[in-house]
């Protein structure tokens, strides 16, 4: 839902960032063996919003698409060659996948599932993010 503002997220009800990876064109393996430190994220009003600590998921897109690390923000996004992101991310045990996501009566309007060509970040709120943590769980 928008906020007075007319922006979908804020800080109040972000539960956690989103972000997408694209197995075609991202090597999957490679961040699970060297770990990833950043991610590229369009410069947007969202870009503003990021802080130390706040929640973050790893979505990886196409056929094995879901959820498939979780960790958090360790900065705020900063203007390299591109804007990045600093994160920590560990990867699940077992990816949460997308059919998974979408059975959860309480993810149906979760923007990676309703918007999955929108570029980065993304945004669960904290209900969202409360049901996806329950399905990282198990």
């Amino acid at each position: 839902m928008p906020s007075s503002s007319g922006r979908r997220i804020s800080r109040e009800n972000l539960g956690a960032w989103i972000l997408k990876c694209n197995p075609d064109v991202t090597d999957v393996g490679g961040l699970i063996d060297h770990g990833v430190s950043s991610w590229c994220v369009q410069k947007s009003y969202r870009t503003d919003l990021f802080e130390a600590g706040q929640p973050v998921l790893l979505w990886v897109s196409g056929s094995a698409g879901g959820v498939w690390a979780s960790g958090h923000v360790t900065g705020p996004a900063e203007l390299r060659s591109k804007y990045v992101v600093p994160v920590v991310l560990e990867f699940l045990p077992e990816p949460v996948v997308r059919e998974v996501v979408r059975a959860h009566p309480g993810l149906a309007e979760l923007e990676v599932l309703r918007q999955p060509q929108m570029s980065n970040p993304s945004f669960a709120t904290r209900t969202q993010y409360a049901a996806l943590r329950e399905l990282q769980a198990g």
